[in-house]
């Protein structure tokens, strides 16, 4: 219950994130928000927890955050902006993995020498769940915002478009994350089991995640600014 509890607490803090940033910078609070949410994501998506006795790792919400984002400048600016998101979350990851095994390869001090050798062994030696993240993030994002768009242009519904395309996306994005980072891993009713509960916990934090989204662009239509 209490790793429950600590999953809605991040997903509370990410998609308050988002309104917060929104609302202040406008498109550029969204950009600042993504490359945030992407660091983050890059390390909470290497520990594991269980649930129900299955092993899933953590970051659900941040990483369902990054989709909403996407849907969310989909909806301001349309999907020619995409490609320079997809662009930054890209990057921010490459950047990120290459920072993080740097420092665990660079030798430590014998000062904490059993906490230096935990961060060692955090950060390198994980090149697959790095690899899931960049491939499936990327495919994510860029599906659930074309079909936002798509869902919007013939229905014009953001909350229809926004859990439609989150619900579409989210069943792509487990499936190429877990076969990349855990295909041989595990034994593969475990990576069956690791699918089906890290896409319904996601697909439900995507589809609460039309809040934030519906705030936002409320916010902008009253101001009467775009992003």
């Amino acid at each position: 219950m209490s790793n429950i509890i600590l999953i809605i607490i991040e997903v509370i803090i990410s998609y308050i994130a988002i309104v917060v940033f929104s609302k202040k910078y406008k498109l550029d609070g969204l950009y600042i928000y993504s490359i945030i949410a992407t660091f983050i994501a890059c390390i909470m998506n290497l520990k594991q927890i269980e649930i129900m006795g299955v092993s899933v790792p953590l970051g659900f919400g941040f990483l369902t955050s990054i989709i909403i984002t996407g849907n969310l400048i989909t909806q301001k600016k349309g999907t020619e902006e995409l490609k320079k998101y997809l662009f930054i979350i890209g990057l921010t990851i490459i950047i990120s993995t290459l920072f993080l095994n740097l420092s665990g390869m660079i030798k430590s001090s014998n000062y904490n020498i059993y906490s230096n050798k935990s961060y060692d062994a955090i950060f390198i030696n994980n090149s697959r769940p790095y690899i899931a993240l960049f491939i499936s993030l990327i495919i994510s994002t860029f599906l659930s915002s074309k079909l936002y768009a798509l869902i919007k242009r013939d229905q014009n519904k953001l909350v229809l478009s926004n859990i439609f395309s989150i619900i579409i996306c989210e069943f792509f994005e487990n499936i190429v994350f877990v076969a990349i980072a855990y295909l041989g891993v595990f034994e593969p009713v475990d990576i069956i089991l690791c699918v089906v509960f890290r896409y319904s916990i996601k697909t439900v934090i995507g589809i609460i995640g039309t809040i934030p989204l519906y705030i936002s662009n409320k916010v902008y239509e009253k101001l009467g600014s775009e992003l």
